[in-house]
């Protein structure tokens, strides 16, 4: 059994914070923050640090590449040396575009290139895996997971 007590987990990329309440309902005596430069109520960076955990859901695609460095070194700051990360990453063009007309799916990567780029940023990838997902605005969506430890 995990214990989930004192447990403090970083959903990056949180949106409206939806999947925060969810977490917070199944496991309340675990802390669930959430970081979304895209939403007012999440835009702060959370001054807390050492998350044991951290989350994002369709998050990553939608950085710029040059700025996933950047972004890599201020959750590995939010970190210590036994922190889990999992990603999920859609790698399927977005339906939506930016009002400069690209694809709001900035990033579009392969699995492995996600890896070979979190490598790059120091990571150390522990698992990886590519799903297929159904979707009725696109019959189905590619993603990867990518759990490693910064």
């Amino acid at each position: 059994q995990y214990e989930l007590q004192d447990k403090r987990l970083l959903d990056f990329g949180c949106g409206g914070g939806g999947t925060i309440r969810w977490l917070q309902g199944m496991y309340p005596e675990m802390t669930v923050l959430g970081w979304d430069i895209g939403t007012e109520q999440y835009s702060e960076r959370p001054g807390d640090r050492d998350f044991d955990a951290i989350y994002s859901i369709d998050c990553l695609e939608h950085i710029e590449r040059e700025h996933l460095p950047h972004t890599m070194e201020n959750l590995r700051q939010m970190s210590h040396q036994d922190t889990v990360w999992c990603h999920i990453i859609d790698m399927t063009p977005a339906k939506k575009r930016l009002p400069d007309g690209r694809n709001a799916h900035v990033t579009l990567m392969t699995a492995t290139e996600w890896q070979s780029a979190f490598e790059s940023w120091g990571c150390e990838v522990t698992q990886i895996r590519v799903f297929d997902q159904p979707d009725p605005n696109y019959t189905v969506r590619s993603r990867c997971e990518i759990h490693c430890r910064p």
